[in-house]
């Protein structure tokens, strides 16, 4: 037995790379039609939000019946649960399509017996659902390989789309369960519980590799094989360059070319970079000059198996290239900031200024229903240096200024 399971593959929807990889709002779909052909699968399961939302009929329903037509012909099945964004539209395309099965409509557990395995499936019967589904679960005693699909988000706390917990999952009963609706793959925890992720990225917050999972029993008593395969020919990354007193742009670009080229030389496919800058530099050399392209994403250089494009928004965690020393044993406002960023007593009591603001926020009308918190006295410490040299830095810039 063999089984394609994806989600979250919301058609209709142009991920934000289209147009420098050729993408469109059904590439992932027909990425997933061929796969499933390619590997030979017994079925194709859909974990929900396949299409992006309840009211683009027109605009999916040809290519996800051309898409089924293709799987029918090779004798693969197709089955799925409801997601939040595709609640009712599942629904009308099972009444049309015989060989797309949808289990668990309405809001109902519902048992499925497949080739042999038990397939469990709970559908969103609308697009918000506030309850915990496993309210009306009952635990599965069959002694069937089971896989349970749920479009859910697990969280410890409320949320408007069917909110869960991974206790309910470990007393199910269940052998493996798939989940929808968060965007990136993976297991969780030590639990037999994996999140299907997106198949194709759709922005730059989906790091990492997007694809399915390939599911393999040889003899219908476990799970052999839970491997996830990438899809998607793109990836979104983020990439820390350290800078270290690099005293022009241009050297600042040699230094991210290099740090790019030795972290991305055995990847493949097309990488979008997003760059975070640390360590020590002039921040007058960082402004938008820095990447300086009309387009947001710019091909850098080609990889092993596809290209790099530089994202022209980067973060800054740097601080600034200063002689503390001599700044500090001159005389105005940047002296006097500089002998403060010096002395360990004046950073301590930054620190516990702004502890102090921050245990008192939490008392504030607009911060009452949050949970205290208070931050890593370190980290604070970290923080209260930093913007310490930002200002200095600007200081310096205007007595510098002619």
């Amino acid at each position: 037995m063999k089984l394609l399971v994806t989600a979250d593959i919301h058609m209709g929807r142009i991920p934000s790379v289209g147009e420098w990889v050729d993408l469109d709002g059904t590439s992932a779909w027909n990425k997933i039609i061929d796969t499933a052909i390619e590997h030979r699968v017994d079925a194709l399961i859909l974990v929900g939000d396949v299409v992006n939302n309840n009211d683009l009929w027109f605009t999916v329903y040809g290519h996800i019946l051309d898409g089924l037509r293709k799987l029918q012909e090779k004798g693969i099945r197709v089955f799925g649960v409801g997601g939040n964004h595709d609640s009712s539209v599942f629904a009308r395309l099972s009444s049309e399509l015989p060989f797309l099965r949808i289990i668990g409509q309405g809001g109902e557990w519902e048992r499925f017996e497949f080739n042999g395995i038990d397939l469990i499936g709970w559908s969103f019967p609308q697009s918000i659902v506030k309850q915990n589904p496993f309210e009306h679960f009952r635990r599965n005693e069959s002694s069937k390989l089971s896989l349970g699909l749920l479009h859910t988000d697990l969280t410890s706390g409320e949320s408007n789309y069917a909110p869960t917990t991974i206790a309910d999952f470990d007393q199910s009963g269940v052998d493996l369960w798939l989940l929808g609706h968060i965007h990136k793959p993976g297991k969780i925890g030590s639990s037999e519980v994996y999140y299907c992720g997106s198949p194709f990225a759709l922005d730059r917050n989906e790091t990492g590799d997007h694809g399915a999972y390939l599911l393999t029993s040889n003899d219908l008593t476990h799970w052999d094989s839970i491997e996830h395969i990438r899809l998607a020919p793109y990836r979104f990354e983020s990439f820390t360059v350290e800078l270290k007193e690099e005293e022009t742009q241009a050297a600042i670009r040699q230094t991210i070319t290099r740090t790019l080229q030795e972290l991305t030389q055995n990847t493949q496919g097309t990488i979008f970079a997003r760059l975070t800058f640390t360590g020590v530099v002039d921040q007058r050399l960082l402004d938008e000059s820095l990447v300086d392209e009309e387009e947001r994403y710019s091909t850098l250089f080609s990889t092993s198996g596809g290209s790099l494009l530089l994202d022209r928004i980067y973060d800054n965690e740097t601080v600034p290239a200063l002689n503390l020393e001599k700044i500090a044993a001159g005389s105005g406002p940047a002296a006097l900031l500089a002998r403060q960023i010096l002395d360990p007593t004046e950073l301590e009591k930054i620190a516990q200024t702004y502890l102090e603001l921050e245990k008192t926020s939490y008392s504030s009308g607009a911060f009452k229903r949050l949970e205290p918190a208070e931050s890593d006295y370190e980290e604070v410490l970290r923080i209260a240096k930093e913007e310490a040299l930002t200002v200095l830095q600007t200081l310096m810039n205007q007595v510098e200024a002619p």
